[in-house]
């Protein structure tokens, strides 16, 4: 077996799978994206600087360092699909053969050429397990009836935008859809969504596809959703169940009562009866 690469983004997920991965047993390595806000934390001897829109160089890195496994980690704004970047050949060639530029027909179409090479994409939950919230609520406060109802409102909607590849989130009040995410992410779309909700409090649902392919962009929420949620009149996230990552989940839901934000995590059970009683974070 090869070395598993960490092709990686900004935010904290890189250097958590990368933790992760060594704990494991693996001898891994950064692939850090250029076009992101990508960071080594405390990794810094384990980076090998790739450019995205060079897809042949990031190529010839993996099989220079022996990396047969890919793990994709991190944000990159989507944006710089539509700038004058100086594509490679390869890239070029690769965007000619997408049936569209949604986020899956790009993943897809490069995961199909990187297997043809002996590079393999593998699912982002291997090394992320402990950053799946199994179903319930975790935060004290339970919710009244109104807001189960736009809970379960927004969680229908927001799984239809993400079937259609538009995007992971919706904002909701009353039944009623004030923001959905599209290019922009999901806190600009919070942002969007909160400046509607006037007289109550707006709910923020967030969903993987009904059938995600887990190699790919699950939906991933940290502290900085819920500073922008606060300021934005929003006080209720609701996720998909065991399909989107809570980025250290213990500050997360400490800062989530804090901030008096409520944190549900829906399967496909009955919402009120996962509204009754308080889970706790599963024991690391």
């Amino acid at each position: 077996m090869g070395r598993l690469g960490i092709l990686a983004g900004g935010g904290n997920l890189p250097q958590i799978g990368m933790r992760e991965a060594l704990a494991a047993g693996e001898d891994p390595f950064f692939l850090s994206i250029a076009e992101s806000d990508f960071t080594p934390g405390n990794y810094p001897d384990r980076v090998i600087p790739i450019r995205i829109v060079k897809i042949g160089g990031l190529l010839k890195a993996c099989k220079t360092n022996q990396i047969d496994r890919l793990l994709l980690l991190g944000k990159v704004k989507k944006e710089i699909i539509f700038k004058s970047l100086n594509f490679d050949l390869k890239a070029l060639a690769l965007l000619a053969r997408m049936v569209n530029r949604h986020d899956y027909s790009i993943f897809k179409t490069v995961a199909e050429d990187f297997e043809k090479q002996g590079i393999h994409i593998i699912s982002q939950k291997t090394y992320l397990k402990s950053l799946l919230l199994p179903e319930g609520r975790y935060t004290k406060r339970s919710l009244d009836k109104k807001q189960i109802e736009d809970v379960i409102f927004g969680m229908e909607y927001a799984e239809k935008i993400a079937h259609l590849d538009i995007g992971q989130a919706v904002v909701v009040v009353d039944k009623s859809v004030l923001a959905v995410e599209a290019v922009e992410g999901t806190d600009q779309t919070i942002k969007r969504g909160g400046s509607f909700a006037k007289k109550r409090k707006a709910v923020v649902c967030k969903s993987s596809k009904p059938s995600q392919d887990p190699r790919f962009d699950l939906p991933t929420v940290g502290i900085e959703t819920l500073k922008v949620m606060s300021e934005n009149n929003c006080d209720i996230l609701a996720v998909r169940e065991g399909e989107t990552i809570i980025v250290n989940p213990s500050e997360f839901i400490n800062l989530a009562e804090k901030l008096k934000i409520h944190i549900l995590s829906i399967g496909r059970g009955n919402v009120s009866k996962i509204n009754s009683t308080q889970k706790k974070l599963p024991k690391a």
